[in-house]
This record gives C-alpha cells, sequence and structure tokens, in this order.
C-alpha cells in the first residue's frame, strides 16, 4: 500500500495574513511519473477538491508507482472569500480582478501580491517536482463539462483523449516555446511550455459539488493515472462520443421574443435531435407560448436562460428572457 500524508504550505501574505495551504502527498515507493492535481484556483469554483479527495482515496490504496501530489484549495482565501478572487465582492465580474487571478499568475512571485505570493509557495513547494498536471475548475452551470487541451502540444491532447470528457476545446499556444513559457500563465501553459503535460477539466456548475460532475472528474483524474500506468486497469469511457469543439458546428439558440423562459428537463451534455423541444417561451405581452425547438441534432454545449456574468450576479441567471438571450447552444459533431 503506499503512504499518504498530508502536509502545508505555509505563506505570509500583505493582505490575509498567514495562510497554510493544506496538501496530500501519496507516495508508492517506486520510480515513475508524478501527478500533481489542483483545483480551487478560484474560490467559486469547488467541485474539484472532491474529484480530488476521491482520487487521492483511491491511490492512496493502489498506487503502484510513481507519486501523486493533490491541492484541494489552491487560492484558499478566495475560498473564503466565497468568490473568484481574493479581493471579488459581491457580483465583481471574474474581469475585473485586480491583478488577482489566481491561475494567470504562474509561477507567481516572492514579493507580489497575495495571489502572486500563493502561486510563487505552492510552485516552489510542488510544481516543480511534478511531470503532469490536472488542473481542475468549474465554469457556470449552462456550460457544458470540458477538457481544455493545447492544440499545438501532443502530450497534452493525448491526456485530452483519454479523459473521455463529453466536450474538448483546444486551446492555442500562449507565446512560449516548447521548453520555456512565457510568464506569467496558467499553470498547465507553465507544464506545457516546459517540457511536461498539462490538461485542463471544466466541470459544470460553481458554488455547488455536483455527483455527476465529481464523478466526471474522478473518472479523468483516474483515466490519467491509469495512461500512465500508476494505477492498475485501463481508462474508462473511452468508447464514449467526445464533442471536439474545433471541429463541430456549435448553433445558437436565442429567444424570438421576451418571455419566460422554461426548461424541458434537459442538461448540458444531453444529445438532442433535431425538432426535440428545448422548452418555452411564455410571453410576457399577450401570455402565448411559443415552444423552442432544437434546430440541429447534437450534444448541449450550453442550455439555460442566461447572460453575462452569470458566475457572480443571480439577475444574469433569471430565466426571463429578452429577445436574443441565448437559450442553448447545440454543437453538432464533424463527420469523421
Amino acid at each position: 500500500m503506499a503512504e499518504t500524508r498530508v502536509g502545508h504550505i505555509n505563506v505570509e501574505l500583505p493582505q490575509c495574513g498567514s495562510v497554510a495551504i493544506p496538501y496530500w502527498e501519496v507516495e508508492s515507493g517506486q520510480d515513475g511519473p508524478c501527478f500533481l492535481l489542483t483545483a480551487a484556483q478560484h474560490g467559486n469554483e469547488v467541485q474539484g477538491p472532491e474529484v480530488i479527495r476521491r482520487f487521492v482515496a483511491i491511490a492512496g490504496q493502489h498506487l503502484k508507482r510513481g507519486s501523486v501530489l493533490a491541492v484541494p484549495f489552491c487560492n484558499l482565501p478566495a475560498v473564503r472569500n466565497r468568490r473568484h478572487h481574493i479581493t471579488s465582492g459581491p457580483e465583481t465580474a471574474y474581469r475585473d480582478d485586480g491583478g488577482q487571478n489566481m491561475n494567470r499568475t504562474w509561477p507567481g512571485k516572492a514579493d507580489g501580491n497575495d495571489t502572486e505570493r500563493l502561486s510563487y509557495a505552492i510552485y516552489h513547494a510542488l510544481v516543480t517536482r511534478a511531470t503532469h498536471c490536472l488542473d481542475i475548475h468549474s465554469w457556470e452551470r449552462f456550460g457544458a463539462t470540458a477538457c481544455l487541451p493545447r492544440k499545438d502540444r501532443p502530450r497534452s491532447m493525448e491526456l485530452a483523449r483519454i479523459s473521455a470528457m463529453p466536450f474538448a476545446a483546444p486551446q492555442p499556444g500562449r507565446g512560449g516555446t516548447e521548453t520555456e513559457p512565457k510568464v506569467p500563465c496558467t499553470i498547465n501553459v507553465y507544464f506545457n511550455d516546459s517540457g511536461r503535460a498539462g490538461l485542463t477539466i471544466e466541470l459544470s456548475g460553481q458554488y455547488v459539488v455536483l455527483e455527476k460532475e465529481v464523478r466526471r472528474g474522478l473518472r479523468a483524474a483516474l483515466n490519467i493515472a491509469r495512461f500512465l500506468e500508476m494505477l492498475p486497469g485501463a481508462p474508462e469511457g473511452l468508447d464514449e462520443p467526445t464533442v471536439w469543439l474545433d471541429r463541430a458546428t456549435v448553433v445558437e439558440v436565442r429567444a424570438p421574443a421576451s418571455g419566460l423562459f422554461v426548461e424541458a428537463g434537459l442538461e448540458t451534455c444531453d444529445w438532442v435531435e433535431a425538432g426535440q423541444p428545448l422548452g418555452h417561451l411564455l410571453s410576457d405581452v399577450d401570455l402565448s407560448v411559443t415552444p423552442i425547438l432544437a434546430p440541429v441534432s447534437g450534444r448541449l454545449r450550453g442550455y439555460g436562460c442566461h447572460r453575462m456574468h452569470a458566475d457572480v450576479a443571480l439577475p444574469a441567471m433569471h430565466p426571463y428572457a429578452s429577445e436574443g438571450d441565448s437559450l442553448a447552444a447545440i454543437a453538432t459533431p464533424a463527420q469523421e
């Protein structure tokens, strides 16, 4: 059986004071990859910590080579703030980060702001040791679960295929080389541009922990560990289709008029057929009902009435639609 221990990364922050970031380390006692799992770089993205907890429990029983480093609360002050960033207030937009968006700060700064100092401490304690990284995020519930590999890095694309996620959205390079990242950057840009391999996944739903999403994230993490021959068994779910968004056709479904959008009981990632009901609009003008039908067949990349800032503001999630508001997005896979 592998050895599991809890460690702490202690950091002194100008605004937040003394912070101890807890992490798990699982050691097999055998040479092999060092797999880093990170979550909660943004304080309202809290499904990843439960994914990591379950993964560590399995790795502690079955890790056969290499080691695991797992940080469920990378940005602990932001988690305690219950918002994206350390400095976020009520309805503060994600982009208004004041330089405190952790996933734009790697490898951090020893004399920087609070978030840069957190990144710096985690980087020197753990990131420098790791060969592979799975960074777990969550976006608002209207967006479907996806992985975000680097399209110019074959090893990252390989991890994406192994993850068996419903959607894959390959990302472009960020100005670095295969061995020299352009900093500051995201943690996975750092991995993919420093001769290592990284993958970001986005689970669906912020401020919540949903069983279906946790299971998807856990399967991705286990699949990567099995692919790296760190855990016994073969990756699961590889026979399930992944929609590659760089090759798919995405059709937006928008409200033809104003009214209350009533969903038809579907969820993101569901497959819909052309003509299938997505819901209906109850007019606020004449009380007429307008069926909203799927214009094409495909998988729901997005579902539900929402507007910009639905990750921070309740009014942006309100089901009352103005004409032109997004109701769904359907991704039709490319014909291979």
